[in-house]
């Protein structure tokens, strides 16, 4: 049974003469992230031997992602293989927090924080920020971490931080905190809807008044 051509051509048997594009792809879809390649009519011209095309005329190829399979993810050429970005960062001592930050952030962030302490007590660890806020126990959690390692943990500003972003920046190690040219800091007010009983009310209104308590004294010993 012939194979299809989306497979073909990109065969391991034909590479000497074909230009390999899906080169940097991590391990874990090295074998089925070309399951379901297509070529088509569009992108850098590669050289394939008409035989591994089955009789082709196509004489262009581009990956196409069809449903069903698992993207095709960016990824770094190390001496020991393909490394996908976040581990290239990981092993750089590097944390991106790119997102709204919630308790499955926060327990990403933290078992890195972790780990990176474990392997090495002194190494610094960077912390690089554009983060529009969250939930306000999450970045505790968050800043308690980094407050509670041994090793010094330094934060990066890009683009925004904003809300309980800027509590993060402001948890840096002092002399470590850093802001892009074009990037925006921005603090406010603890924000909360209060429902139900009111007794019930009265304790979330006494917790959001303790929120911005812990809040504005973690700033406070932060810069001073």
């Amino acid at each position: 049974r012939a194979r299809p051509t989306c497979i073909t051509s990109f065969s391991p048997r034909y590479i000497n003469s074909t230009r390999l594009i899906v080169s940097a792809l991590p391990s874990p879809y090295g074998d089925s992230s070309t399951m379901g390649l297509s070529s088509s009519t569009s992108g850098l011209p590669l050289k394939i031997d008409k035989k591994a095309l089955h009789d082709s005329n196509l004489s262009y190829g581009a990956v196409e992602a069809k449903k069903g399979n698992p993207p095709v993810m960016p990824a770094v050429m190390t001496p020991g293989g393909p490394l996908d970005l976040s581990t290239v960062l990981f092993r750089n001592r590097i944390i991106f927090i790119g997102q709204p930050i919630n308790s499955e952030v926060a327990q990403r962030v933290i078992s890195q924080l972790v780990t990176l302490a474990s392997i090495d007590e002194d190494a610094d660890i960077l912390v690089y920020l554009n983060c529009p806020g969250g939930s306000t126990y999450s970045v505790l959690a968050i800043y308690d971490c980094m407050s509670w390692i041994k090793p010094k943990v330094g934060t990066v500003c890009f683009g925004v931080a904003a809300s309980q972003g800027a509590l993060l920046l402001a948890g840096g190690e002092k002399g470590m905190r850093y802001a892009m040219p074009n990037a925006r800091i921005m603090i406010h007010q603890p924000q909360s809807g209060c429902g139900g009983h009111v007794e019930d009310v009265r304790r979330q209104v006494n917790e959001a008044v303790q929120s911005r308590h812990v809040i504005s004294s973690s700033l406070y010993f932060a810069f001073f």
